[in-house]
């Protein structure tokens, strides 16, 4: 699960307000700035700063490389954007396993919004190719 907001740096909040108040430029700027310094969640609103083409030109390649930095911080709502790239092909080739495999993860973590692109998932995929799935899991 991700680490308490209490934990995220101050100045991702400067980011949200920014959002709220139109300032979308600076809210891109606060954002890029903590994720190149790491912070997961910071890299999260990345991605979906340049999924929107909030503050930035919309790029879905740029938003899944940021997505996956989140994501193997373990980044649940990352791990679900992961799961909607894989699924929809959208920055990355379309893998309907893969987009499986990140939404299982999404869901593991917390995210409960994961749970409608899995199922949708789920349902493109063969009974072996989801039995392979769910053995990968408990291996």
């Amino acid at each position: 699960m991700l680490e308490t907001m209490d934990q995220d740096p101050p100045e991702l909040q400067k980011a949200v307000a920014a959002i709220s108040k139109g300032e979308f430029d600076r809210s891109f700027e606060i954002v890029s700035r903590l994720a190149q310094q790491g912070a997961a969640v910071a890299q999260h609103f990345l991605g979906w700063h340049y999924h929107k083409g909030i503050g930035t030109e919309q790029d879905d390649r740029r938003a899944v490389i940021w997505w996956q930095k989140a994501a193997q911080q373990g980044v649940p709502e990352a791990q679900q954007g992961l799961g909607w790239a894989y699924a929809n092909g959208r920055g990355v080739e379309e893998d309907p396993a893969e987009a499986y495999r990140w939404y299982n993860r999404a869901i593991a973590g917390g995210d409960e919004e994961a749970r409608e692109g899995l199922a949708e998932i789920a349902r493109r995929l063969s009974a072996e190719q989801l039995l392979a799935l769910e053995n990968e899991d408990s291996s």
